[in-house]
This record gives C-alpha cells, structure tokens and sequence, in this order.
C-alpha cells in the first residue's frame, strides 16, 4: 500500500478487520473507535479511500462501508474472507450455515479422482453422504467447485468431496459484458409510460435521469406491477422508483459486481464511468451469460 498515507492505510485495514469480523456494513464511529481517532477525520479518509475504488459506501440508517475487491487486492493478506462476504457451503441451491475456512485440493492430476478436504465450521451433522454441494468464488484463485460428498466428520471439521465440476472464474472488467443500448426514463413520466418502454426493450429495469442527466433511482417491472397492484395507475416513475441507487465503476471486475450484488441483494447494478455518468446496466443475467457455468451463484 505504498500509495497511501499511514493514516490511509491504518484505516483501510481496519475497515476490512471490522468488514470480515462483523459481515455487515461497518460505521465509520466503529472504524473510530477502533484505532482510537476522531470521527470527522476518519470519515473524511474513508472519502479519500471512496474516491480511489478501495471502499464502496451505503446511505441511510442501515448503511454504512465496505472494502472493495480492489481493496483486497491491494491489501494482499492472504487471511482475508473470502469476497463474496462469506463463503458458504450450498447443499443444493440452498445456503447451509457451514462456512469453508480451509480448502486442501487432492489428485488434482487425476480427473477420475478429483477430491477436496474442506476444513469447516458451523454444524455438519445434517450433511449426509451423497449431498450435492457447492461452494465458491474462492478468493484470488476464484474457484467455484462443486461436488458431492464422501464423508462429513462433525468432530473434525472436515468434509470431504469428491468434485464433479471447478470452474475458474476469468477476470473481465464490467464494462465488457454491458448492453451497447441504454434505455433511461424520466421521473416525471407515468408509469403506463414507463411499463410501455419497458416490454417495448425486453427489459426489466432502467435508470431515472431527470433533467440535469444526474441519477434520480432506478425502476423495475416489479416497482409497476407493485403499483398497479395498489390501484395507482396514474403515478408517475418518480412516486415508485427506488432512489438508493448501487452502481458499480465500469472499470471493475465482474466478480465485484457479483459481491455487490450478494451483499445487497439486487439483481441489476447501474454502470458509471469515471465521470460519474451512467453508461449502462450490468444484469445477473449478463453476467450468467459472460461466464459458463455460474449459474450455481444463483441457483438458477
């Protein structure tokens, strides 16, 4: 980190400790009182360290910061979680609460004989033989595997499997796999308009830009269908869009939008270019499409 400040650098690393320890958005008071500073100037680097693609942040009583991948890779401790927050063990499609802390690859050179020891925490005693399970982005390496396992020793904390498929996860910066069209609406147009827009494209979701071409929110399909659930046919984009907008730098890694995301549960991110101004929008969808064999991220 030999481009930052001391002070940079003290509270970048305990923005990713508190990041790993607590899996939530942290506080820049929580980042304060860990390394003893004043609020204001820790809030005013963690500005610092936005503006350099290290930290990505959330609005509102809920939100708060969060390392990039980009501050990872930058960090380079090989003990840090992995970046999709946790790496869980899926049983199946579904989250398990086992958590993979150690991954020990065995005859690798033999294709008919893939197997991997996971040394694990959390309860494995309702992980039987023959389960299908899948874990991964891993971090650095990117290795999603999946696999069925052979035993599961809750004493040890060990899982083995035998692997059915490993997939590296290539690195392709966002603005690569982006729609060429961009399809924007207007706050102040109706949602009969808007929904018209919409199934014209084949799209889900677009921007709101009001006039200054700034972002003013994002509205989906659902968000109509929501309100004409209600019975208001005549809102306007404006009354339904959703104004906590996540967007994501066009220069970053596929695999960060992945993590955004994960994190924050959506399934579209607003694309921005150095400048700040949009320039599209990255689907899961897009990113299914972009790299074979990740569905299993979603379980679709």
């Amino acid at each position: 980190m030999q481009n930052l400040s001391s002070t940079q650098k003290e509270i970048l690393l305990a923005l990713t400790e508190l990041y790993n320890r607590e899996k939530k958005m942290i506080k820049s008071k929580e980042v304060a009182d860990m390394i003893s500073k004043d609020e204001g100037t820790v809030r005013n680097i963690i500005l610092s360290l936005k503006v350099l693609g290290l930290v990505e942040s959330k609005p509102g009583p809920n939100g708060g910061y969060l390392p990039t991948l980009k501050a990872y890779e930058f960090i380079k401790n090989p003990t840090v979680t992995p970046i999709l927050d946790k790496l869980s063990l899926y049983r199946g499609n579904i989250e398990t609460d086992i958590k993979v802390d150690n991954i020990e690859l065995l005859d690798i050179t033999n294709p008919s004989g893939n197997k991997v020891i996971l040394k694990v925490s959390g309860d494995l005693r309702k992980l039987r033989a023959g389960d299908s399970v899948r874990f991964g982005p891993t971090p650095y390496s990117r290795l999603v595997i999946e696999g069925v396992v052979i035993h599961a020793d809750d004493t040890r904390k060990e899982v083995a499997i035998d692997v059915k498929r490993m997939i590296s996860v290539p690195k392709e910066k966002v603005k690569n796999i982006i729609g060429k069209k961009l399809v924007t609406l207007k706050p102040e147009m109706s949602l009969k308009e808007a929904s018209m827009i919409l199934y014209k494209e084949g799209i889900r979701g677009a921007p709101v830009i009001s006039d200054g071409e700034k972002v003013a929110g994002i509205i989906t399909t659902a968000d109509i269908i929501k309100a004409f659930f209600e019975g208001n046919y005549s809102s306007k984009v404006s009354d339904y869009m959703k104004k906590d907008v996540i967007t994501i730098n066009d220069e970053d890694d596929v695999l960060e939008a992945v993590r955004k995301m994960v994190i924050y549960n959506v399934g579209r991110l607003l694309v921005v270019d150095s400048m700040q101004r949009v320039i599209g929008i990255v689907t899961r969808t897009d990113i299914l499409k972009s790299i074979a064999g990740l569905e299993g991220l979603w379980g679709v």
